[in-house]
């Protein structure tokens, strides 16, 4: 994964953009890539700018990106973007594409001798073209365009080391110079003075991030099969995308002009993707809520809100009084229905009388006839194995299709192991990035919790990762937890997660946070390391950190984790 620079580039145009986040998946690590790079001393202009510049050990590459359609007519060149805006210029791309690279090449030579006799070169990128024009200015040995692009472009920067150290040892008589590390390193200070904090965690981590926002081959067949299904049961494990495939599901029924009703367990991730929808035209027909807070409103409409007291515990409240009282009140108040059913998390809500509900839900058809899509982590079964097989029998009357998630599109690897080691409950490896190692923090006290927990945090800032990127997730409410009375974390508030903004480092209990996710997770108050009433928590708060997990246990919790560690290695071997 090669260094960008930088790391999101602001008002970029689609085509740059995808070239320039592919390039960031596709080359090696040490290589830089930088985007809108502004040039003086350019050929033809007062001041210049390259959409792309590679720097790396094959050559240096200035790429000229035209990411829509290309056209040429009377020397004039016609472009497009596929938001349908087009311009035009008497300059080709070849002739755009050359003029930034010897601005590049003499600016390196100007600052530093070293860079003479390197091998140095243009490109030009059409990622939704193909382009077979062929004339005198065209040169189809630096092209690449939609016949190769989904190739990894690795294969395009060797393509273009190929052919300019044949033009340099055709002009020149010798061959060039290829690029070292040493010399990638100097050049990157060269053009952007500023790179020395790129090379940091928080770089590191938006790099990560980057391989993780696609649909997984998983997910594309399961958006297919929903798509020729009205009714389907999709189960995948923590980080295998439920979420991202539920919520685009909605938008393509909601586009067909459907009354869409998305339930989550989670009030939080309600919220969330409420959030995420603003702006949509598609959000009017799409009602997101969470499940029990609809079940309270109905309720209280019908004035039955005195009646869930007759639950004689929490377990009893959300298994059967809340549905039931549900279905008494919208009968009574004559709820309106829905056309479909969207259930995300839905492991927290699969029991007999729930689904009753969702059977009034859906009106004259129910579940038998209606369309709806079910989604849950068989691994966070809090119902049992009875009640599992009543649901299952009850859904099996609706001839679902079924799917199984086994790719992490969440997680990196290293996530997936410390979270899968710590809970003793196995996240998915499949398709799961590299990433930082993920080490424990070990404490003696209280004392000793707070400064490290301090210095952890401070450490973070400092290598650039963002407040707004970590979540301290504890096994306890905070005013039972180990950060109980602190308002602030090194050197940084620490908010609540459901009064906090996008840029705030937050707090939650780990049931609390579930459907969500951060970029760091730090887990605390995990005392109960290796109790299997525990493991479920563990396996369902740790598996919300993305690219990196920090977990904080006592020092008299080693043994347990050694233990733990030891485990998880013989089921690895096992499922070989």
């Amino acid at each position: 994964m090669a260094i960008l620079i930088p790391e999101q580039p602001k008002e970029c145009p689609y085509g740059e953009r995808i070239v320039y986040e592919r390039l960031g998946r596709d080359l090696d690590s040490a290589w830089v890539v930088m985007h809108s790079l502004g040039l003086h001393g350019h050929e033809t202009k007062i001041w210049g700018e390259a959409d792309i510049v590679v720097l790396s050990t094959k050559g240096f590459f200035a790429l000229e990106v035209k990411g829509g359609k290309v056209s040429c007519k009377d020397g004039i060149w016609q472009f497009g973007d596929p938001s349908g805006k087009s311009y035009s210029k008497k300059e080709d791309p070849w002739t755009q594409a050359k003029g930034t690279m010897f601005a590049v090449r003499d600016r390196l030579n100007e600052a530093d001798a070293r860079f003479n006799g390197l091998l140095m070169g243009f490109g030009v990128v059409m990622p939704s073209e193909r382009f077979t024009t062929v004339g005198a200015e065209i040169e189809p040995a630096v092209l690449l365009d939609k016949r190769d692009f989904n190739r990894n472009l690795g294969f395009y920067i060797g393509q273009l080391e190929r052919h300019w150290a044949r033009v340099y040892e055709s002009k020149h008589g010798r061959k060039p110079r290829s690029p070292s590390k040493e010399d990638i390193q100097a050049a990157r200070r060269i053009l952007r003075p500023d790179v020395e904090s790129t090379f940091s965690l928080g770089s590191y981590l938006t790099g990560i991030d980057a391989t993780l926002v696609g649909l997984t081959n998983d997910q594309v067949r399961v958006s297919r099969r929903m798509a020729a299904n009205p009714r389907t049961v999709v189960r995948g494990q923590a980080g295998t995308g439920k979420t991202v495939i539920a919520i685009e599901r909605a938008r393509q029924l909601a586009a067909q002009g459907k009354r869409v009703l998305l339930l989550c367990f989670n009030q939080l991730l309600a919220k969330h993707l409420r959030l995420a929808l603003e702006g949509d035209p598609l959000r009017e027909q799409i009602d997101i809520r969470h499940v029990h807070a609809l079940y309270q409103e109905v309720i209280k409409r019908a004035g039955l809100e005195e009646r869930l007291a007759e639950a004689v515990d929490e377990r009893h409240l959300f298994a059967e009084v809340f549905p039931l009282l549900f279905l008494e009140a919208a009968i009574e108040c004559d709820l309106p229905t829905w056309d479909v059913l969207i259930v995300d998390e839905a492991q927290d809500l699969l029991t007999p009388e729930n689904l009753d509900a969702f059977d009034y839900m859906l009106g004259g058809p129910g579940l038998n006839r209606g369309c709806w899509h079910i989604f849950f982590d068989r691994l966070q079964n809090i119902y049992g194995n009875e009640v599992q097989e009543m649901v299952e029998r009850r859904l099996s009357e609706a001839q679902p299709a079924y799917d199984d998630l086994f790719e992490n599109c969440r997680n990196t690897r290293q996530v997936a192991v410390q979270g899968s080691i710590v809970s003793g409950i196995d996240l998915a490896l499949i398709g799961a990035p590299e990433g930082p190692e993920c080490a424990n923090v070990y404490y003696r006290d209280q004392k000793d919790f707070v400064s490290r927990l301090n210095s952890l945090v401070a450490q973070l800032i400092g290598q650039e990762v963002s407040p707004g990127d970590i979540a301290i997730l504890s096994t306890r409410r905070r005013d039972n937890s180990s950060v109980s009375g602190l308002t602030e974390v090194g050197g940084l508030p620490l908010v609540d997660v459901a009064e906090s903004s996008s840029g705030d480092m937050v707090f939650s209990t780990m049931h609390a946070f579930k459907g969500l996710e951060r970029r760091v997770v730090i887990a605390i108050d995990m005392t109960d390391i290796g109790q299997p009433f525990s493991s479920m928590l563990h396996y369902a708060g740790l598996s919300r950190a993305r690219t990196l997990l920090h977990v904080f246990l006592p020092e008299t919790a080693k043994a347990i984790y050694s233990k733990q560690a030891g485990s998880y290695a013989e089921r690895v071997i096992q499922s070989q």
